[in-house]
């Protein structure tokens, strides 16, 4: 394969049809998730291992057992990122490599491999931003209907940010609560494949329990200068149609996707539409521990939810993606939405005291050719990605305090329950050979990051 450097000379390098700068010190980052990238090699077995291994649950088939083996192969990735000017970079640890068989003292072995991906980050001039928990929870630890998770995953960003955060200035507790509360507890479709509204009840509070007790242990070892906060995955909901029935689901979603997370963190209580499912987990002093009112928070956004009534749910609706053909440009699996993405920043300012943002995740699942002379010629993606570029910088014009954009993914990964055919990175990694080509929408991205604004 040609280099990172080498590939990417091939395609054009002028930058052209510059758009006003991001502010200064802003941050040109990409994300990745341990689960799914990192093989099983070397860690304890998870809830996804569970999950994956049984039949049916994963749409191609595949599991998790190799993903990218970025374990191994991370100095390749971060190189090939350092060569295109990527200024951070988003990844998670492994909490079943951290704690592999219980509660305790920690693995030296798991330790150490953060330690070099750590220092590798570094010296290709990018700075980490941690996730503590991106959802590959240990079996021993069991899952968010038992209150003593909220107290195991504190004990676990104890540790993390005691042997970390001399490093890491920037650091998340959960990713998206509020996908996992949905999608493993209310409708089965991830692990641990739970469809109830007592299960997704206390997933939530538990959820927000947990995120209160990470940040306040992660302050207390956190030296000064370094934030901690959490990220949800933000996105502004409406009715699949015009009918009564459907706004009042579309009102029921937006309680349990946005404000459900936003409003307790923030110290204003849960909505009044979600009380029902989470009033029998709350104690007395919860929601002070909730209340973490965080400097800033870190949002995901890919397109909008459209909320369809249906009584059957745990939840009384069902979030819609497909079914769009018409109406929308769309990618692999969901619209290309890019007003949605201002729409929620601003959102969160106005509404939320105008707290620093990082956009944590935002990226475009495509159908991509294989490389030709050493480059995936992605053209759709560049274009998605300009047009969100935009939409983010349409909110800083209007007084969002976005601090940062960390593209979705980094390498092709594996998508949870889609398996591997979803592909979002700007890396393309051949399955078989584990072979990685940059796109030209890396390209792209680099040529962003040099402007500090829109190519």
């Amino acid at each position: 394969m040609a280099s990172a450097s080498g590939a990417l000379a091939c395609l054009p390098s002028k930058v052209v049809g510059g758009q006003p700068d991001f502010p200064a010190g802003f941050k040109w980052g990409v994300a990745s998730a341990a689960a799914q990238v990192e093989s099983r090699q070397g860690r304890g077995r998870s809830n996804w291992d569970v999950f994956a291994d049984q039949k049916g649950h994963i749409a191609d088939g595949s599991t998790n057992a190799i993903n990218t083996e970025f374990e191994s192969r991370y100095p390749e990735d971060l190189a090939m990122l350092g060569s295109a000017g990527v200024n951070a970079f988003r990844f998670s640890f492994a909490w079943p490599r951290i704690q592999p068989n219980g509660p305790g003292k920690p693995s030296e072995a798991g330790l150490a491999l953060y330690d070099r991906m750590i220092d590798e980050m570094l010296r290709q001039g990018m700075e980490p931003a941690a996730t503590m928990f991106h959802w590959d929870m240990p079996i021993w630890a069991g899952d968010f209907r038992d209150r003593a998770a909220a107290r195991r995953l504190a004990d676990y960003a104890d540790i993390l940010t005691r042997r970390f955060g001399d490093r890491i200035p920037l650091w998340l507790a959960l990713n998206e609560p509020n996908s996992v509360a949905a999608a493993g507890y209310a409708f089965g479709m991830h692990a641990p494949g739970l469809a109830s509204a007592e299960a997704a009840g206390a997933a939530v509070h538990h959820q927000n329990l947990a995120q209160g007790l990470m940040l306040a242990a992660a302050r207390a070892n956190l030296p000064k200068g370094a934030k901690a906060s959490t990220t949800i995955n933000l996105q502004p909901v409406r009715p699949l149609t015009e009918s009564r029935d459907d706004a009042q689901a579309a009102q029921m979603a937006d309680a349990f996707w946005n404000r459900a997370w936003l409003d307790p963190l923030f110290g204003r209580g849960y909505p009044e539409r979600v009380l029902p499912l989470v009033e029998p987990f709350i104690r007395s002093g919860d929601m002070a521990v909730i209340a973490v009112r965080p400097e800033f928070i870190g949002m995901n956004y890919y397109a909008r939810v459209y909320a369809q009534a249906q009584a059957k749910s745990p939840l009384g609706f069902m979030p819609k993606v497909d079914g769009f053909s018409d109406k929308f440009i769309r990618t692999q699996m969901l619209p290309v939405e890019p007003d949605g993405l201002t729409e929620m920043l601003m959102r969160i300012h106005t509404e939320y005291g105008a707290p620093d943002i990082y956009v944590t995740e935002t990226g475009f699942p495509l159908d991509d050719p294989r490389p030709v002379d050493g480059i995936v010629r992605d053209p759709k993606r560049i274009a998605y990605l300009k047009s969100y570029l935009q939409a983010a910088h349409r909110a800083i014009e209007q007084g969002a305090r976005l601090r940062g954009l960390y593209y979705w993914s980094a390498t092709d990964n594996w998508e949870w329950a889609l398996g591997f055919a979803k592909t979002f990175g700007l890396i393309q990694v051949d399955r078989a050979t584990q072979q990685r080509t940059p796109k030209a929408s890396l390209a792209y991205y680099a040529q962003c990051i040099k402007l500090n604004g829109i190519a």
